[in-house]
């Protein structure tokens, strides 16, 4: 189209008024317009709604957002500015900004608190250390505790699935609690301080053991010509089983283990399960 109404804005074909949508007699030359606006500095027609601003293709009352009934035409001209998309700096808001610095601090703080450096509302606290420990907490000899401990809980299942008990899984937290028991228990027998209260332990299985823990914590002589670390897992938990010190209840599922060798060739075993 050509031409349009110079007053409604209605394209025709010609020039040849009277406008068939509103009457007016004049038209002018149409300037097409651009959905994301035309080249800089060249005009178009809009119509204006005198209460809320709204702009029209066309003169058409009432206005299609608040329904004034008077709509004033108005020309726009396009300037470069209009034409420039914003970059990354526009977008960065005061709240943007804000908004990315708290997530940021809060994955640091889960971060933080995943590594037990802090601890979080609802991920208990953190298991404390115990130092200067006498005897050894990797190794019997040349035999790796860590292979014994694997040992021992193969044949502890062994022995709890032939008298139908739940089969143990070890959980870390239940580990860590169970290493920080057997070392100030070695301590304390060795008189360098006292075991944890029932208290402390009950604040320190807070997460995996909702239902409360049970544990057994006992000393196991290992004989000296014993090398292999499934022969020692496995005697020590047949005997676990017969002096009843690994009747550990038949319904829980979940398992921390500890072993640390004593100075004179002993055992120190502690096992948690909830």
């Amino acid at each position: 189209m050509e031409w349009r109404c110079e007053w409604c804005g209605k394209p025709h074909e010609e020039n040849d008024p009277p406008c068939d949508n509103c009457g007016h007699g004049t038209f002018e030359r149409a300037v097409v317009q651009e959905p994301t606006g035309g080249p800089a500095g060249e005009s178009t027609v809009v119509w204006v709604c005198t209460e809320c601003g709204r702009e029209h293709p066309k003169h058409a009352p009432p206005c299609s957002r608040c329904g004034n009934s008077t709509l004033e035409r108005r020309e726009i001209t396009v300037e470069d500015a209009d034409l420039t998309a914003p970059g990354y700096r526009d977008l960065l808001t005061p709240r943007y900004v804000a908004g990315v610095v708290l997530a940021l601090a809060l994955g640091v703080v889960l971060l933080l608190g995943l590594a037990g450096v802090v601890t979080l509302p609802g991920m208990g606290q953190g298991v404390p250390a115990v130092s200067d420990v006498p005897g050894n907490a990797t190794s019997l000899d040349s035999i790796p505790l860590a292979e014994v401990e694997v040992a021992y809980l193969d044949r502890a299942n062994a022995i709890r699935a032939s008298a139908d008990m739940t089969s143990l899984t070890r959980n870390d937290r239940l580990d860590a609690v169970a290493t920080y028991y057997n070392q100030r228990r070695v301590k304390a027998a060795l008189g360098g301080g006292s075991v944890p209260s029932d208290d402390e332990l009950g604040d320190l299985v807070d997460g995996p053991c909702d239902r409360g823990a049970r544990f057994v914590a006992y000393s196991v002589p290992v004989p000296p010509d014993v090398s292999s670390p499934d022969v020692v897992g496995s005697r020590l938990a047949d005997r676990a089983f017969e002096t009843g010190q690994g009747g550990l209840p038949a319904e829980r599922g979940l398992t921390g283990l500890d072993t640390h060798a004593l100075p004179n060739g002993t055992l120190s075993v502690t096992q948690f399960a909830c």
